[in-house]
């Protein structure tokens, strides 16, 4: 078996518990965009009823999402903002989608999401044993606010690299990000683990660029797929540190 060297790590429900599905994500969405309405407005814009207005945005930013995300496509909230304007007959330039951008990736600590159990204790381990950690994720939010947020969970320096989405244009399961992340690490593929969420992004992606991925299973949503197996599943992930040396040499 080859030595494991890196661990690499889906964000959202992996080290993060987002909290979809159970009121928490979706009251996080409504702040946000609730906090795009008033800096336009603080603009000079004028977006119409406010409860109509970050209903559709809600919605406009997750269908975007999702629309990139089944093409494999990196998207960062000043085009998604950009999009939403010209569609509703707003002004939509440059600054005033930045701004909006801003405002919905901008803010306090009620804005982000709990870590999942152990995380802290987990990650501080494997880097205990020498591992490199990165973290590889698919979000809107680019780079620049996400290492705000990064120090709130207390894991600022935790990472030897992060890739996002957004940043490069690229979104799991396309090759692409993954080796991005390896390159940044100076790891081989093959010395190389994923850990994520999802079976086709964070299971199939990083086995088609030859690194094994491990599934950790999030409770109010069970993952299948006929043919696609992950090398291993955990239910949290302080069980990471017995599998790992299953799956690689000491």
């Amino acid at each position: 078996m080859p030595q494991l060297k890196a661990v690499l790590f889906d964000m959202g429900d992996t080290v993060v518990d987002l909290g979809e599905g159970r009121g928490s994500y979706e009251a996080r969405v409504m702040l946000r965009v609730a906090r795009v309405y008033d800096a336009l407005v603080a603009r000079g814009v004028e977006p119409g009823p406010r409860e109509a207005f970050c209903a559709a945005l809600a919605e406009d930013s997750e269908a975007q999402y999702q629309a990139a995300l089944a093409e494999q496509i990196g998207l960062a909230a000043p085009v998604v903002m950009r999009r939403f304007l010209e569609a509703r007959g707003l002004p939509s330039d440059e600054e005033t989608a930045e701004v909006a951008a801003d405002a919905y990736c901008r803010g306090g600590p009620e804005l982000v999401a709990p870590l999942r159990k152990g995380a802290v204790e987990t990650l501080t381990a494997l880097r205990a044993r020498g591992l490199l950690l990165a973290a590889v994720s698919n979000t809107i939010q680019p780079g620049r606010f996400l290492t705000t947020n990064m120090g709130r969970w207390g894991l600022q320096g935790v990472f030897d690299a992060r890739i996002y989405s957004s940043d490069i244009g690229y979104a799991k399961p396309h090759p692409r990000i993954f080796q991005a992340a390896l390159e940044a690490l100076g790891v081989a593929a093959e010395n190389a683990v994923y850990v994520g969420d999802r079976l086709i992004p964070d299971v199939a992606g990083p086995h088609g660029v030859g690194m094994k991925a491990i599934l950790i299973e999030v409770d109010h949503r069970v993952e299948s797929h006929p043919t696609i197996t992950p090398d291993a599943r955990i239910a949290e992930l302080p069980e990471l540190l017995d599998v790992l040396p299953s799956l690689f040499e000491e």
